[in-house]
């Protein structure tokens, strides 16, 4: 596993309803999406129009995922809770997937470090799965 993507258990809520999931979180990520299985366990799940849909590349020559949804979550990490996070929804996504990318690893201020996972204002301990 490189020190740009770590594992870690997120409990994911909105509206009473909820998850617990392992999320990647990956620096080369621009955007955090979550699998449409998921997104749909919370209250705040609503679908795109036709016209707001797109195309997402990924890390991976030549794939793309279609982003179809938006969802709105509170994100639990190792007991602490972060703001709340807007998700693109995707079905291309395996089911139960999370990915976190840079903007939220920016916002809750976590860096990687040779160690491992350092939060700089939340104390955050991830571990690697």
């Amino acid at each position: 596993m490189r020190i740009e993507q770590v594992r870690a258990k997120v409990k994911l809520t909105y509206g009473g309803e909820g998850a617990e999931v392992e999320a990647l979180f990956d620096t080369g990520a621009s955007v955090s999406v979550a699998s449409e299985d998921l997104a749909r366990k919370l209250a705040s799940f609503r679908e795109l129009p036709p016209e707001d849909r797109y195309f997402l590349g990924t890390a991976k020559k030549d794939v793309m995922i279609h982003i179809t949804a938006k969802v709105d979550a509170r994100v639990e990490v190792a007991g602490y809770e972060m703001p709340i996070t807007t998700f693109d929804v995707s079905l291309d996504l395996p089911e139960g997937a999370l990915i976190i990318g840079r903007p939220e690893l920016d916002k809750w201020d976590i860096v990687f470090t040779p160690e491992g996972p350092r939060p700089r204002r939340y104390p955050i301990r991830l571990e690697l799965i």
